[in-house]
């Protein structure tokens, strides 16, 4: 009736929230008729600021982690050493990594369908959907978190863009 509704699932992705709506039940047709976006997210640790210094890669680690050598040249890769700051921790405080599926006409039809979420997060990822772990690399190469953290809390796939 027009009402705007926000709800959490526990769910591994943005795409995989579709599936899970329907195994609670709730028909396909209704869930490709109502939603409109779905949000995943996850929180990483952030490297204390104070003891921060910076690091760098093994080309086989870049390779693994899915970072091309020529962003891997611009990135700022940091570790925290400990400090009193952050307890000897070598972080402090969290920020989310984030993944944001806009449901397009296309991604709508393959919902109806009962599409596998296999499919719609591919299509997903081609028109744009930024995956928890591209993002989690991202705040990598710019010196927020570290590999170890995004590898905790998201899953690279081949499909994962990585770009800053």
């Amino acid at each position: 009736t027009g009402h705007l509704v926000f709800s959490t699932l526990h769910t591994n992705d943005a795409p995989s929230a579709v599936t899970r709506m329907v195994d609670m039940g709730v028909p396909s047709y209704l869930v490709a008729s109502s939603v409109i976006a779905v949000l995943a997210q996850r929180l990483v640790r952030v490297v204390c600021n104070r003891c921060k210094t910076k690091v760098s890669l093994s080309e086989s680690v870049l390779h693994d982690a899915g970072i091309p050598p020529e962003l891997a040249e611009q990135a700022n890769f940091v570790k925290g050493r400990g400090c009193g700051y952050c307890q000897k921790k070598g972080y402090r405080g969290r920020i989310g990594i984030y993944e944001l599926m806009l449901v397009s006409n296309k991604i709508r039809e393959m919902m109806f369908e009962g599409r596998p979420t296999q499919e719609i997060r591919t299509l997903a990822i081609q028109q744009g959907m930024t995956t928890l772990y591209s993002d989690g690399i991202a705040k990598v190469m710019n010196g927020v978190t570290t590999l170890e953290e995004v590898y905790r809390v998201a899953k690279r796939t081949e499909q994962d863009v990585i770009s800053v």
